[in-house]
């Protein structure tokens, strides 16, 4: 103590005065004492005579027994308390201190604001040790971000919210779509069926899309995302764990350009039609705010840590990934793949909820779909993971009938150029299910509402 400064030593004490008055308050109030027990905990106080005063008064004030000075100090002396403060007379010194509680938010605020700096000095001396002890950098940012943010979090998650206030918050919300005129909730798909079916993506959701190999799950995940980021004029973020950023830029400018991706592809056989269409699609889709990952082998954790840094920067109104199962947790989890899928889901949707913004996930589906009759895909074909039916708010599978006849060794018919898809929703927490039906171009490998064929993304 004799090492602080004037300044330090006046902060301690105002630190002290108001843990002291805010005991003494709740020892002559029952209202005040339900508002701090809802509030406070014992490790919010820094005296050790008022962390014990405080949990006596706690499990007083529960047992629903009258506090006063002699049901406490009896109390506190029969739990072998009272010896710990120094005895009665600390206790009646508490008690005589009371005047009024009329600065009971503000003595509170004290505490709490001394709270939230000694956890992020603890946060931030915890760093320091794992980059002392040399842990990987990446997880040790995305770590100290989360911490960081829990920091002030936390306090906010004890609190309820009340019907009073949230019921006016969804009025206004339910007036201001009823002048807007605006159908979209959420972040739009750029699909009219799908958008009415869901009035777009919303904030919080996590979403799958999935389906089997080749059936153009990526495809209409770019679709996704260029449509949703020219409508929403919003960020729209792309982690793509299986293809590099190049082929993903080249599949775009196929599917806007409608030049025939083989020719994008190679650069073969353009025309001078061709490059305008190219040199138009390149310049829309510089305007729109995409933002690409194509890191190889991405971790949850290195995930979160960009998207939360790139939320923080933009408005960020979509996020797809690239699918599920190429995600890791760079944990062991020993031979459990589909334990291992499951934490991810767990991670995705409560990042999808933390940063309030739609997240679309692609993922992967069971072989067994092949081996039936009916080869539309239902919710237990997820692959690896029955968890991943539980945290999705929605779940859609893309089905194209036609790709199983193109793809059958009987079938001699030359395959079209253009397919009905369909784009089954089979869980939806907030809405209707059923079918949309699109049309999928396959040599501009773009989709576009079913009976729009010249529509572009």
């Amino acid at each position: 103590m004799d090492n602080l400064s004037k300044k330090e030593l006046n902060k301690i004490n105002v630190i002290n005065d108001a843990e002291k008055n805010v005991l003494a308050i709740i020892s002559h109030s029952i209202a005040a004492a339900e508002e701090v027990f809802s509030i406070l905990t014992e490790e919010d106080f820094t005296v050790m005579n008022y962390k014990v005063i405080f949990k006596a008064l706690q499990e007083q004030f529960l047992a629903k027994v009258a506090i006063n000075i002699t049901t406490l100090s009896n109390y506190m002396l029969k739990n072998n308390m009272l010896n710990k403060i120094g005895g009665i007379e600390f206790l009646t010194d508490l008690f005589q201190s009371y005047t009024t509680d009329a600065n009971l938010t503000e003595y509170l605020d004290i505490i709490i604001k001394n709270t939230t700096s000694r956890r992020l000095k603890a946060v931030l001396e915890n760093i320091h040790r794992e980059i002392e002890t040399h842990q990987p950098i990446d997880e040790v940012v995305s770590k100290a971000e989360k911490e960081i943010l829990d920091v002030k979090k936390e306090r906010k998650g004890n609190l309820f919210k009340t019907s009073f206030d949230e019921v006016d918050k969804v009025l206004q919300k339910i007036e201001l779509l009823e002048n807007s005129g605006e159908m979209l909730t959420g972040s739009p798909s750029g699909f009219r069926d799908l958008d009415r079916m869901t009035s777009g993506f919303q904030k919080g959701d996590f979403i799958i899309l999935a389906a089997r190999p080749s059936m153009g799950k990526t495809a209409l995940a770019l679709n996704f995302a260029v449509k949703s980021a020219a409508q929403s004029k919003k960020a729209v973020a792309i982690f793509s764990v299986e293809m590099p950023v190049e082929q993903l830029i080249q599949r775009m400018i196929g599917s806007y350009s409608t030049v025939d991706s083989a020719k994008v592809r190679t650069g073969k056989g353009l025309q001078t039609r061709d490059w305008e269409n190219i040199t138009k699609a390149a310049d829309f889709l510089k305007q729109t705010k995409l933002f690409i990952d194509d890191t190889p082998g991405l971790k949850v954790i290195e995930l979160q840590s960009k998207l939360r840094k790139l939320c923080r920067e933009n408005e960020v109104g979509l996020v797809v990934i690239d699918y599920l199962q190429l995600l890791s947790t760079g944990t062991h989890f020993g031979d459990s793949r589909q334990q291992e899928v499951s934490t991810i889901s767990r991670q995705l949707k409560a990042l999808a909820r933390e940063l309030e913004i739609p997240i679309i996930c692609l993922s992967q589906l069971s072989r067994s779909v092949e081996k039936r009759e009916d080869k539309r895909p239902i919710m237990s074909d997820l692959r690896d993971s029955g968890a991943i039916e539980q945290d999705a708010d929605i779940i859609m599978f893309l089905f194209r009938e036609d790709y199983y006849a193109t793809h059958d060794p009987n079938n001699l018919d030359v395959p079209l150029e253009t397919e009905k898809a369909q784009l089954i929703l089979s869980k939806h927490r907030n809405g209707p299910t059923g079918s949309v039906e699109l049309l999928f171009v396959k040599k501009h490998g773009s989709f576009a509402d079913y009976g729009l064929q010249n529509s572009k993304i």
